[in-house]
């Protein structure tokens, strides 16, 4: 019967009761500030992993640094100043990203070409991250109504 009824009606929801018409886009739902957030801890959990990567010494010469980025990720899941929490995660993934470039300045085995490319790399996720933030913020400005 389920499987006749699905051919019946195109789907697996009977039609009295598909709601597809009344509910918002799921990008609209995930957009503005939770995208922020999400794209936040998608570049410290990136940053993290580039920091669990370097060498023992180099690792724990910024250990607070990158523990600091993994707390405020953590922080943000209800935190009752999502605003503060997220805003905490961005400058410690700058803090972390700026580390980890001067570790790779630093590192005598790694030439000016690959610094660079670390550098961009970096460079990049923070503009992501810097992207995410603005889209949100409009996101929020332009769907309120006008004053008035």
């Amino acid at each position: 019967m389920a499987a006749a009824a699905v051919r019946r009606f195109g789907g697996s929801v009977h039609p009295e009761r598909n709601d597809d018409s009344r509910m918002p886009s799921a990008k609209l739902v995930i957009g503005g500030a939770a995208a922020t957030t999400a794209i936040g801890i998608r570049v410290a959990r990136s940053l993290y992993t580039r920091w669990r990567l370097l060498p023992e010494g180099d690792r724990r010469r910024i250990e607070s640094l990158a523990e600091d980025l993994k707390t405020q990720a953590f922080a943000l899941r209800g935190a009752p100043d999502r605003a503060r929490a997220e805003a905490d995660l961005f400058a410690a993934n700058e803090t972390l990203a700026a580390a980890l470039v001067e570790t790779a300045e630093a590192d005598p085995e790694l030439g000016d070409a690959e610094v660079h490319e670390i550098r961009e790399d970096l460079r990049r996720e923070l503009e992501r991250l810097a992207d995410a933030d603005i889209k949100a913020w409009r996101t929020r400005r332009e769907a309120a109504p006008p004053p008035g």
